[in-house]
Parts: structure tokens; sequence; C-alpha cells
């Protein structure tokens, strides 16, 4: 009896959770300043999480951890012959400058409803970052595993022919798609050039993301548009981006070619207002006009009976208003009698 009592206790005691947290640094053999690296964090349990995981709070030296969220991923292990259920956490960091990417030690207490705080030791990960030879400028430094470069350029004409006058627009679009990069990473590319004023359109920034969801690179499209002025030769220069291939440890060169155009004297005046007096918005409002004194023209006709009857009550009470009052004569007329 009484060790049945015993089991009874034993079985409505409450479990006791058991609970862990692991820290990594997935970084290749040789890292470059600017290079994304992912710091994962994967939160363990052989019974369930609550409240749900977070994103520790934790420094990181000689680099910065960036705000793109990846998305989390479930997991499970055997340890010690239990069953343990995983979140996995990702982030990307990128180092500052050559050095020591260092994330140093630190201890992270877990709490879980009904069961006693769990302190767990996080050892420091480090990783040395060390600029390739040959860096002329720091900070148009792009590091990548690929990248590509394409470029579409248009032409805008006021008139129906094709002929470039002054006062027409060139707009020129490069597109700079990579993986392994940050969008803000990559340096300007398009820039005025003498004989026409220019028109920068805000770059649009894209993440390229994997099947389910992993964030592998960026793209940038950046847009220019030039103005010409005046009569001759515009010609768009070629554009030559340097980069590093981290896949390959060495410099590659991304070029696009460039372009000329014959640039005619400018149309002449008043062409633009005739090109707008044949779009028909003219016809168009007559008629909404038309149709509309029409269809005032059918209320007051069918309502014309109501309206004689209102403008005639309207002219009585008017008349009533203004029209004199006779008071009696108040001052006797016979005082002396």
């Amino acid at each position: 009896m009484r060790a049945l009592i015993v089991l009874l206790l034993l079985a409505v005691l409450p479990a006791r959770a058991a609970m862990d947290i692991t820290r990594e640094l997935e970084a290749p053999e040789h890292l470059v300043p600017g290079q994304p690296v992912t710091v994962v964090v994967t939160y363990w349990t052989d019974t369930w999480f609550n409240p749900p995981p977070e994103w520790p709070d934790f420094k990181i030296e000689n680099g910065s951890l960036l705000a793109t969220r990846l998305p989390n991923q479930l997991l499970t292990r055997q340890k010690n012959g239990t069953s343990w259920s995983g979140i996995r956490m990702e982030r990307q960091v990128s180092a500052w400058d050559q050095g020591l990417l260092r994330l140093p030690a630190l201890e992270i207490t877990l709490s879980s409803p009904g069961q006693p705080p769990v302190t767990v030791p996080l050892p420091e990960l480090k990783k040395e970052v060390v600029w390739p030879e040959g860096v002329k400028q720091p900070d148009r430094f792009l590091p990548a595993a690929s990248l590509e470069m394409t470029q579409k350029i248009t032409q805008f004409n006021a008139g129906n022919d094709s002929t470039l006058h002054a006062g027409d627009v060139v707009e020129r679009t490069v597109t700079v798609k990579a993986v392994g990069i940050l969008a803000n990473q990559v340096p300007q590319l398009l820039y005025a050039i003498p004989g026409t004023g220019t028109q920068r359109l805000t770059p649009v920034n894209t993440l390229l993301k994997s099947g389910r969801g992993d964030v592998q690179g960026a793209q940038r499209v950046e847009r220019l548009r030039y103005l010409p002025s005046q009569a001759g030769t515009i010609t768009l220069p070629p554009i030559k981006l340097r980069w590093w291939d981290t896949a390959h440890r060495q410099w590659q060169t991304a070029e696009l070619p460039g372009a000329s155009f014959n640039v005619a004297g400018a149309r002449a005046a008043g062409s633009e207002s005739v090109l707008r007096g044949t779009t028909g918005e003219d016809k168009w409002h007559l008629a909404l006009s038309v149709a509309a004194i029409a269809l005032v023209a059918l209320i007051i006709w069918f309502t014309r009976r109501l309206l004689w009857r209102s403008l005639n009550y309207l002219r009585h009470v008017w008349r009533r208003f203004w029209d004199p009052v006779q008071l009696p004569d108040l001052s006797p007329t016979k005082r002396g009698k």
C-alpha cells in the first residue's frame, strides 16, 4: 500500500523540463571586412517551450548585427537517450575592419513556468578578419560570392519621330544582383556628364531569397535621367565595378558598355501644345458639359409645376414681410369736446 502511494505521488509531481542553449558562428575560412556571416542561436528543451524563446542580447566587437531577420527552423536531437526539440534562430553579422570579429562569452538564464531558472554559459566566439591584397578604396570595397551587372538605356522623345532633340530624355538603368552582399554596399555607379542636366531617381533595393525564405544576397537598381540641353553628341561612359570574389578569393571586374547619342536642336516652339491639343480631352470635356446642361433642363421641365408653386409661395411670403401694416389711430381726435 505504501509503495502504491509513493508511485501515485511520483506520477502527479510536475515534470522537470531540461533546457539548454547553444551559439555558433558560421563563417568561411578567409573572412574579409563587410562580408556577412551567420550567427546561430539554438534553444533546446526535452518538453516544450513556454514562453517562446527570443533572440538574446549580446555584445559584438568589431562588427554589428544586421537588421534582416532570417526564418527560424525547428530541430530535433538525441542526447543521453533523451529526445530534444530545438528552435534555431539565425542572424547575419558583418565585420567593420581588419582584426577580430569577437562575440564575448556570456551567461543566459532560461526560465519556464513552474520550473526553476537555468543558467547556461556560452563560450567566446571569434574569427579573424583580413583585408585582401590590392584594396585601393576601403569605402568602395565590395565582397560577394557572385555578381551580375546589367543595364537598360531608354530614349524618351516629345515628338513622334525617333530623333533625339534637345529637351528629350535618355534614361539609364543599371541593375546589380549579387550573392552574399548587402544592397547598401554597392557604390554609386551613375554620374552626370558634360552637356546635360540630370535627374537621379531613388535607388530600389531588394533582398534575394531562397525558396524557404533564407536571404542569399541583394539587388540594387539605380536610375539616372540625362537631359540634353543643346544640339551635339552625348556619350554615356562605360561602367566598371571591381569586386572581391569571396568564393575564389580573387578580384573580378564587372563591365557595361557605354553609348553615344546625336542630339538635334530643340523642336519648334508650340509643338508640344499641338500634341496636347490632339489628345481628344477637349472633346470629352465638351460632351460632358452638354450632357450636364441637358440633364438640368430635363429636371426643370418635369418639375415645372412644383417650381412654379414654390416661386409663388416665396413671392407671397416676401410681400407679406415688406408690406406696411395699418395701425389704429391711438390719439383722440375730439380732445376739445
